[in-house]
C-alpha cells in the first residue's frame, strides 16, 4: 500500500509539471497581453514596449516559464499585473466562495444521492423507483446553463423570493448550488440504485437475513457500504467536472469566487493571477483524484490486495 501512494504522488507530481507548461504557453499564445488592460489605447508604442520590458513579457518564453517556475518553488505568487495585489490575497479572497458553493452542492448530490438511489433500488419498478429516476433523467437533460436561466427567471424575476446574483447571505448561495448538484446529483442516484441492485442478488445478503438480522441493518450497514466503490470512483469524475461547471456557474450567478477571478483575469491577460488559479484548481482536481484512488482501494477489500502484491 506504501509504494501505491507514493507511485500516486509521483504521478500527481508530473501531472502538475504538464499541467504548469500547458497553462502558460496557452495563456500566451493568445492574441494580446496585460499591457492593454494597463495602459490607454492611444499610448505611444514606446509606452508599450517599455511597459512590456518592465513586466518581462519581452523575454523568450522559456525564460518567463523559467521564472515562473522559480517563484513558485520558493513560495512567491507573485502580483496581479493589472490590480497589483498580491495573488495570495486573491486566492484568499475568492478560496472561500468556491469552497462554500462545492461544498453546498457536496451535500445536495451526497445527501439526497445516495438515500435516494438506495430508496430507488428497494422499490425497484414501482412509483418510488419510477419518480426518483424519472427526476434523474430529467437531471441528465438540463443542461447547466439553461437551468441556470430557468431558476433565475422563476426564482428571481418571477416570484422575487431569491436574489439571482452576488454573495451578500445564505440565500445567494440556494440558486447556484442547486444548478451546480443537479446533473453529479442525478448521476449519483442512477450509480447508487444499480449498485444496490447488484449488492441485494448477492449471496450474503441472504445469509445475513438468515441469521436474523433486520433489513435496515443488512442494507445501511453491509449493503451500502459494499456498493461504495462505484460512488467512490464515480466521486473523483464528478468533481471533476463539478469544477468546470463551477467557472460557469460562478461568472453566471456573479459568485465571487476563484472562477469568477479566473475568467477575468484570462479576460485581461493578467498572466500572473490566471496561471496561478488555473494551477491551483489544477491540483485540487489531482488531489481529490489521488485521495479517492486511496479511499476506493481501503473500501474495496479486491482492490486493496491487487494494491498489495503489485
Amino acid at each position: 500500500m506504501t509504494r501505491f501512494v507514493i507511485r500516486r504522488l509521483a504521478y500527481m507530481a508530473v501531472i502538475m509539471v504538464i499541467a504548469s507548461i500547458i497553462v502558460f504557453v496557452s495563456l500566451r499564445i493568445t492574441p494580446g497581453d496585460s499591457t492593454n488592460f494597463v495602459i490607454t489605447p492611444v499610448s505611444s508604442p514606446e509606452r508599450f514596449e517599455e511597459l512590456r520590458r518592465e513586466l518581462g513579457l519581452d523575454r523568450p518564453l522559456l525564460e518567463q516559464y523559467a521564472k515562473f517556475v522559480g517563484r513558485l518553488m520558493a513560495g512567491d505568487l507573485g502580483k496581479s499585473d493589472i490590480s497589483h495585489r498580491e495573488v495570495i490575497e486573491i486566492v484568499a479572497s475568492g478560496l472561500p466562495y468556491t469552497v462554500a458553493l462545492a461544498l453546498a452542492a457536496a451535500v445536495l448530490v451526497y445527501g439526497l444521492g445516495i438515500p435516494l438511489g438506495v430508496t430507488a433500488a428497494l422499490r425497484r419498478n414501482r412509483w418510488p423507483d419510477q419518480l426518483v429516476t424519472g427526476l434523474a433523467v430529467v437531471g441528465l437533460g438540463i443542461p447547466n446553463f439553461v437551468l441556470a436561466i430557468l431558476l433565475i427567471m422563476i426564482f428571481g424575476i418571477t416570484l422575487m423570493i431569491l436574489p439571482v446574483s452576488g454573495a451578500a447571505g445564505f440565500q445567494n448561495l440556494i440558486l447556484p448550488a442547486v444548478v451546480l448538484a443537479v446533473e453529479p446529483l442525478a448521476i449519483t442516484i442512477r450509480v447508487v440504485r444499480s449498485a444496490v441492485l447488484d449488492q441485494l442478488g448477492q449471496d450474503y445478503v441472504r445469509t445475513l437475513a438468515a441469521k436474523g438480522l433486520t433489513r435496515g441493518r443488512i442494507i445501511w450497514l453491509h449493503v451500502l457500504r459494499n456498493s461504495l466503490g462505484p460512488v467512490i470512483s464515480l466521486a473523483a469524475v464528478q468533481f471533476r467536472s463539478l469544477l468546470g461547471y463551477t467557472l460557469i456557474v460562478e461568472v453566471i450567478f456573479r459568485w465571487p469566487g476563484l472562477g469568477t477571478q479566473l475568467v477575468d483575469a484570462v479576460l485581461k491577460r493578467d498572466y500572473v493571477v490566471a496561471q496561478v488559479l488555473a494551477l491551483l484548481l489544477t491540483l485540487v482536481v489531482i488531489v481529490v483524484n489521488t485521495f479517492a484512488d486511496i479511499a476506493y482501494a481501503f473500501a474495496d477489500p479486491k482492490v486493496r490486495v491487487r494494491v498489495a502484491s503489485a
